[in-house]
């Protein structure tokens, strides 16, 4: 089984987050004492808007074939798509309808 890519290092792929602001977030993480989520942690602190963390946790479980290829509009534009008849949603990765 391969390793996911950190939601961090998606959102800088993204161009959502530069590398210094996910420091940022590490470090504020850190400090505190309860167990926030990074990307709850990032937008309490006005760096990014829930969308962004929904589209890099897509392609963090890679929820359609090539999606670590898409732009940030095209990840949004892709998951903003309708489901596929007989397939998973929005995903057109082969998902079948048993039957």
């Amino acid at each position: 089984m391969q390793d996911r890519k950190k939601l961090g290092e998606i959102l800088v792929d993204l161009r959502i987050l530069t590398a210094a602001e996910v420091e940022r977030v590490l470090h504020a993480l850190r400090l505190r004492r309860d167990h926030i989520k990074f990307g709850r942690l990032a937008r309490e602190m006005g760096l990014l808007r829930e969308e962004h963390i929904l589209a890099a946790l897509a392609v963090q479980m890679e929820m359609f074939p090539r999606i670590s290829e898409l732009s940030l509009r095209g990840l949004f534009d892709r998951l903003q798509q309708p489901p596929r008849p007989g397939r998973g949603p929005g995903m057109g990765s082969g998902y079948r309808k048993k039957g």
